[in-house]
């Protein structure tokens, strides 16, 4: 143990290997290739890419407008009292035509949607990051207690099987076998939870990332802490965020749409031609034509409504700033609380062994009962797993801040 904490605590002052790097992919996990293919084949990037998808056909359709060509064809036959009957036709063609300044706040609207859905894609690449790697750990954690777990039974079993054939010989106690038994029962009834909590870990593992996990969990190794300095990583989630980047692309879609509607308080005008031909063929002509509607209160009641939208669009991003700064300042204190939580679980791994030590060479020589035995070796079990838990949570807690940062995996060049 004195090796393992040695070792351990120069770790956590241990540089990144990349200097480029404020935090290296753990060795507990995959390879960084094979977690961006599972990532990547994930059903909700699947559906992320089609929002994009559809943010990208809005945005051609927007520009597009949406006038169209109308062509309208008639064929009369007239009759004439005391003149005959006549053929007649008149073919017409109008579009209504989009006023200046229209067509440029449809394209805008339409490029702040596929800003929103890009970064979307982005957002559900790290959401699905987030439950990998909870996932992933989840399982690592279940697997190593399980060990620990069983190296308590396994001691526990050596003790019984010893004082069974010491009370056999009269050189122990009854009273002390079933102690010891106790003691059996206890960790066999734990290695019972923590087997089964491995194999739930393990099942939901291969159901959502399936061949991504070995046959045999890896080990968690001390946590290493970030080479870039705490207080630079809030805002380096800040910045870096995709939530921000959509919640403003949202605010300035409302606002080009808000802008869009009020132009429409002036409707767009029709313009067409028009040939015919009446008493067949005696009379032909050729024309054109200008429609427009009068705005009503229905016009004006959009664009107050839009422009509400816009208004409550940027409200929306006031508050997603104020929260994403402040779930950043809880990553990187929920980072630095796990590392020094580790390091004094560590440390009272260390003092748990060594008082274990101390009992077992003392009960050797008479001088400790067996209570007092078990009952140091129980605090040792104990304290492995609270260290375990506390490795696992400063690892969870570092691997949030990576993530969240876009240090892993989802890493932006700059």
């Amino acid at each position: 143990m004195r090796t393992f904490l040695i070792a351990a605590l120069a770790a956590l002052a241990a540089p990144a290997a990349a200097a480029e790097r404020g935090l290296t992919s753990p060795s507990f996990l995959p390879d960084d290739a094979k977690i961006l293919e599972v990532l990547e084949a994930s059903p909700p990037l699947m559906e992320a890419r089609a929002v994009l998808g559809g943010a990208r056909a809005q945005a051609r359709m927007l520009a597009a407008g949406d006038h169209e060509t109308t062509l309208i064809a008639a064929l009369d036959q007239r009759r004439v009292r005391n003149d005959g009957s006549y053929s007649e036709w008149s073919v017409q063609a109008s579009r209504a035509i989009r006023l200046p300044g229209k067509a440029a706040l449809d394209r805008a609207a339409g490029e702040a949607g596929i800003v929103a859905a890009q970064n979307g894609l982005e957002d559900a690449r790290h959401q699905a990051s987030l439950a990998l790697a909870e996932s992933y750990l989840t399982w690592v954690t279940a697997a190593e207690a399980r060990l620990i777990d069983a190296e308590e039974l396994e001691t526990y079993g050596r003790e019984v099987h010893g004082l069974a054939r010491r009370v056999e010989l009269k050189d122990a106690a009854q009273l002390d076998l079933e102690l010891a038994r106790g003691a059996e029962a206890r960790a066999q009834a734990a290695l019972a939870r923590s087997q089964g909590a491995e194999r739930a870990a393990r099942a939901e593992l291969d159901a959502r990332y399936s061949d991504l996990a070995p046959p045999v969990a890896p080990r968690l190794p001390p946590p290493q802490a970030p080479l870039r300095p705490f207080s630079q990583w809030a805002d380096l989630i800040v910045e870096r965020s995709h939530e921000l980047v959509i919640a403003r692309a949202f605010a300035d879609r409302e606002r080009w749409l808000a802008q869009r509607l009020s132009r429409d308080r002036t409707p767009d005008p029709t313009v067409g031609v028009r040939t015919f031909n009446e008493r067949g063929g005696e009379e032909t002509g050729v024309g054109i034509f200008i429609s427009a509607p009068f705005s009503g209160a229905r016009r004006s009641a959009a664009a107050e409504q839009q422009s509400a939208s816009a208004s409550a669009a940027q409200a929306r991003l006031a508050m997603s700033t104020r929260e994403i700064r402040a779930a950043a300042q809880g990553d990187v204190i929920a980072a630095t609380a796990a590392l020094e939580a580790w390091r004094s679980a560590a440390l009272a791994l260390d003092a748990a062994q060594k008082a274990s030590g101390r009992t077992a060479r003392a009960y050797e020589l008479g001088e400790r009962d067996l209570s007092d035995r078990l009952l140091a070796d129980r605090q040792t079990f104990d304290a492995r797993r609270m260290e375990l838990q506390a490795r696992a949570d400063a690892h969870r807690a570092l691997l949030k801040l990576a993530l969240d940062a876009h240090e892993l995996w989802l890493t932006e060049e700059r």
